[in-house]
């Protein structure tokens, strides 16, 4: 059963927050979006507001927008 209309497509998302919406929608339409980030975490995890739950001090903002998105770590400094 298919996930959605782009289910067929695999996206690089290279984006900051000003395109990060874009990315969020190919998403939940389907697509497989993988997200690089550095090995101290994507910076816009620590973009508040938090949650003050389980899961305390998680960033909320960046819980929402990488909904269905995988994240691999790329370290770029090193050969």
């Amino acid at each position: 059963m298919p996930r959605g209309a782009l289910d067929k497509l695999r996206v690089l998302d290279l984006t900051d927050e000003r395109a990060i919406y874009g990315a969020k929608m190919l998403a939940d339409l389907g697509a497989e979006v993988i997200r690089p980030e550095p090995p101290d975490g994507d910076p816009l995890r620590r973009r508040g507001p938090r949650d003050e739950g389980p899961e305390q001090g998680a960033s909320l903002w960046h819980a929402f927008f990488a909904s269905s998105r995988r994240f691999v770590t790329l370290d770029l400094e090193t050969s």
